[in-house]
């Protein structure tokens, strides 16, 4: 898992000087790593082996009791549609707990610029899916990334 750590190191130690939204990266104990953006979004990331990859998450707040069963079939659907989220997926953390949405981004041939990319694109579904469970699901789930349609087809 070194060769994972170190260039998941060497590509957080160029990310927060070339990337203006970015206000923090601090590195924990474990080893993983917080990101603050701007607008106080906090993205973590953690190595993984097997193949080496980064785990890359986001916790999207809790869903009211009233509004639970809409938030979680629509996370629910959108855990299916793979295809189209790029392979994000969000999770309850615990019975009543926050909703953590992730992804995994292989390391292995990884640029800045495709890191830099990957990781705005997570923040724009992470920010999308924030104000849909901060709303209470009023927001419209055809807004939200990967979502557009209502479209869903089982593929086995």
């Amino acid at each position: 898992m070194t060769i994972t750590i170190e260039k998941i190191q060497q590509l957080l130690q160029e990310l927060g000087p070339s990337t203006p939204e970015i206000d923090a990266v601090a590195q924990t104990d474990d080893p993983s790593w917080a990101i603050q953006l701007s607008d106080e979004t906090i993205v973590m990331i953690e190595p993984t082996e097997d193949p080496g990859r980064m785990v890359i998450s986001a916790d999207l707040g809790t869903a009211t009791e009233s509004m639970q069963k809409p938030i979680y079939e629509t996370l629910l659907c959108y855990n299916l549609l793979w295809r189209k989220t790029g392979g994000v997926k969000i999770g309850l953390a615990g019975p009543k707990g926050s909703l953590i949405i992730t992804t995994e981004l292989s390391v292995e041939g990884l640029t800045l610029n495709d890191f830099q990319q990957e990781l705005m694109n997570f923040v724009t579904i992470v920010r999308a899916w924030c104000r849909y469970v901060s709303e209470g699901g009023e927001q419209a789930a055809s807004l939200l990334p990967g979502m557009e349609t209502n479209q869903f087809h089982l593929h086995a």
